[in-house]
């Protein structure tokens, strides 16, 4: 099928050229119309990436089952490969140091926003403290107390390409599936990366391929390899968390990933 002509006329429509992603999508959304069936080869893991098992992953989430953890398999393989996380340094510090000890290896989670008017002001004594003293709850605190989604439009405002409290954008973007993907403008660069909208995106994370491939292209963009490839896990975690809250469960989490990786052969 001769597909320019329809190129031609939506790029005419639009008044402009093709954004990343943006042919990508026409492409599948005329194989859908059409019937098209498109077969994808699998992706041969090599390396390290090959030894990611059920045993791997334990290592990593030991408070999961074997059978929980399973459908896990694949998928990170596949982004593993795909983003070049590809040593046993930066297979452990993605698996254990990010994935494992933000979301536990769980699909579709969605950062808890449920604080009282008192954790409010120690964990944000700026906004939420009177006087800035922490344990001290000021009268903002006390309005919001355990009203999550007011609680989100309020602590991500006008930040990370989100509007003002009224625009909801806190709430919709709160820490989204395994990487806690945080923020509108994280959200609409992933979904630039897909060619999907951002609502699509948002939903896709929510999923188990979606969210391993979230994380995984959250790892590649903010150039996590790199440090990675350093000793210790400090730095990463800064560049995950912006400080080194759950250093001690990171850094667990990486070394019985590594020692595993060894243990066969790596």
């Amino acid at each position: 099928m001769n597909r320019k002509p329809i190129f031609d006329c939506v790029r005419t429509m639009l008044g402009r050229g093709f954004r990343d992603g943006e042919v990508a999508a026409l492409d599948r959304a005329i194989d859908d119309a059409t019937g098209v069936i498109v077969v994808t080869a699998p992706v041969q893991a090599i390396g390290p990436i090959a030894l990611i098992d059920v045993s791997v992953l334990k290592a990593a989430a030991p408070e999961k089952t074997e059978a929980q953890l399973a459908p896990w398999v694949e998928p990170f393989r596949k982004a593993c490969q795909k983003y070049d996380i590809d040593n046993v340094r930066r297979i452990a510090s993605f698996l254990g140091v990010f994935v494992g000890h933000e979301s536990s290896f769980e699909v579709g989670r969605r950062e808890n926003m449920n604080y009282s008017a008192q954790r409010m002001s120690e964990v944000w004594p700026s906004r939420f403290a009177a006087g800035g003293v922490k344990g001290k709850p000021n009268a903002l605190a006390k309005a919001l107390d355990r009203k999550p989604e007011e609680i989100a439009n309020h602590v991500y405002a006008n930040r990370m390409g989100n509007g003002p409290p009224q625009s909801g954008d806190g709430w919709r973007y709160r820490g989204n599936g395994p990487p806690q993907l945080t923020g509108k403008d994280n959200h609409k660069a992933f979904a630039m990366e897909l060619g999907k909208t951002v609502e699509d995106a948002s939903d896709y994370i929510m999923t188990l391929e979606g969210g391993i491939e979230a994380a995984a292209w959250f790892w590649n963009e903010n150039l996590i390899n790199v440090l990675a490839d350093t000793p210790g896990v400090s730095d990463e975690t800064r560049k995950i968390n912006g400080g080194l809250t759950g250093l001690a469960d990171r850094t667990a989490r990486f070394n019985r990933i590594v020692a595993r990786l060894l243990e066969m052969g790596a």
